[in-house]
């Protein structure tokens, strides 16, 4: 995942870009299994890139890099790990692994990540997880293999706390466990902050199930507020981030790649937009653009064949009018008044094959910059052209940048 702070508007921009990126083979039906569970550049599994061009291939390592240093973190994990994830700041990262473990790292001042808090969240492999918006709190969410959801809650460390670490001032508490999934959950993810605290999982059962806190001061309440219409198994999770927008997300699994919406007028979610696939293909991953003021959405979907596919929707308001008789406040005032409403509502404008290798894919903070992670340790970087469309712009492999022009030169 992208480090929040970096924009990456001018790519390259070797000094300042930053991104962590997942074990590919995590992201498949049958993950192999890493030495030691570490995390390192060269199997993909965490990174943060700068112009520093260092590589290490110590598979019982993590390589973070920085500004002005590379370092080279045991990862502590025992197991393969699943996703990496950052906070809104960028200031604090998570890391959740098979051995069931939760682990978080924090940014000091000096530059460096330092372990700083750890449990064992769930019975099985812990499969995903993700931050909220500090709005709501410090909150964290997590699921697991053994059909969880749990929504954990950091307050300040107590000395019988079993969770915390040597150096950390902070334990989580377990606010609330979401059972209602018959199989694995596989993928879970907050709202953004303005549609209000709410949260997606996707489970191997082939149901979205939409969690909301009706009281953000009560977090043990987190009743079922929707089960989106089943699909295949579902893997991948990702929420439309516009403002202006009713709230969106899409979904995939197995041979779909599914757009919901939230209808006000009926109160109920639809399908909005199946998003098309090849016979044979599988989704691994899903991320949805951060829009920025534009009049289209993008929506990049990796592949089982080794393709990426980005996706380009238009959005589209239509106005409707309806009368209705409402008593005349003066003499000038029609008795029948005409009501408009408008709807959202998103096409498929066109979409363009990437032969990534990719398994995994999230944009930038501005939506303008997308990265890809795949088999070898490579993290790509894909931007668009003048004319729409995305191009390598460039590749880092064991800890060395490839920018573009380095890329037309071999």
């Amino acid at each position: 995942s992208w480090h929040p702070h970096e924009h990456c508007c001018e790519l390259p921009r070797p000094r300042s870009t930053m991104f962590a990126t997942g074990n590919p083979s995590t992201f498949g039906e049958t993950p192999s299994r890493s030495e030691g569970g570490s995390v390192s550049f060269g199997n993909g599994s965490v990174v943060t890139e700068t112009s520093h061009k260092q590589s290490n291939s110590n598979s019982n390592n993590m390589i973070l890099t920085g500004e002005s240093s590379t370092q080279v973190i045991d990862s502590n994990h025992s197991d393969y790990i699943f996703k990496v994830v950052f906070d809104t700041y960028g200031r604090r990262m998570a890391t959740c692994s098979a051995d069931r473990f939760v682990r978080l790292w924090d940014l000091q001042d000096t530059g460096e990540w330092v372990l700083v808090g750890q449990w064992q969240a769930h019975r099985g492999a812990v499969t995903s997880l993700a931050f909220c918006h500090p709005e709501f709190g410090n909150l964290l969410a997590t699921c697991g293999s053994d059909h969880d959801a749990i929504v954990w809650e950091e307050r300040p460390a107590s000395n019988s706390s079993g969770t915390t670490v040597g150096g950390s001032t902070s334990h989580w508490i377990n606010r609330a466990s979401l059972t209602d999934a018959r199989r694995a959950v596989t993928c879970l993810e907050f709202a953004p902050r303005h549609c209000g605290l709410k949260l997606a999982a996707g489970s191997a059962d082939g149901s979205v199930r939409i969690y909301e806190a009706v009281d953000i001061m009560n977090l043990t309440q987190w009743p079922l507020a929707a089960t989106l219409p089943s699909m295949a198994n579902v893997n991948s999770l990702s929420w439309c981030t516009g403002r202006f927008d009713p709230l969106t997300l899409c979904a995939g699994g197995g041979n779909q790649l599914w757009i919901y919406r939230y209808v006000e007028a009926s109160r109920a979610w639809k399908v909005l937009l199946e998003l098309p696939m090849n016979a044979g293909q599988n989704v691994l991953d899903v991320a949805w653009a951060p829009n920025v003021g534009r009049r289209f959405h993008y929506i990049a979907a990796t592949l089982d064949d080794g393709q990426m596919r980005v996706y380009k929707l238009t959005r589209q308001i239509t106005t409707t009018s309806s009368s209705s008789s409402q008593p005349s406040k003066t003499a000038n005032d029609p008795k029948q008044q005409q009501q408009s409403t408008q709807q959202h509502s998103l096409t498929l404008d066109t979409f363009q094959t990437l032969s990534a290798n990719a398994w995994s894919c999230q944009w930038n903070v501005t939506g303008t910059v997308l990265a890809s992670s795949g088999d070898g340790g490579i993290v790509q970087l894909w931007k668009a052209d003048v004319d729409g469309d995305f191009t390598c712009i460039s590749r880092v492999q064991g800890g060395t940048l490839t920018t573009a022009a380095d890329m037309m030169q071999t």
